[in-house]
């Protein structure tokens, strides 16, 4: 359960992270600000798992589950989004 819920939060951190750059770029000021602020909250359902880890083989297991997040997070935002 723990490796969905870190492949959940990085793909929720790709989205959002591609929304926060694009507000950016149209200077969307209230948009800008809005990702800002709720952008270091995004991390926090994994962050304690990642602190939690005791073994490399886990913590590799952990990575994957992220990479696996941003890969499908990015394909949501060529696809979807752009």
């Amino acid at each position: 359960m723990k490796y969905l819920i870190i492949g959940l939060s990085a793909l929720i951190i790709e989205i959002c992270s591609t929304f926060y750059i694009r507000f950016v770029a149209e200077e969307h000021f209230l948009g800008m600000m809005f990702f800002a602020f709720i952008s270091p909250f995004l991390g926090l359902p994994f962050v304690g798992y990642i602190v939690e880890s005791k073994t490399w083989a886990e913590r590799i297991k952990m990575a994957f589950s992220s990479a696996f997040g941003y890969l499908i997070g990015s394909i949501i935002v060529i696809l979807f989004i752009l």
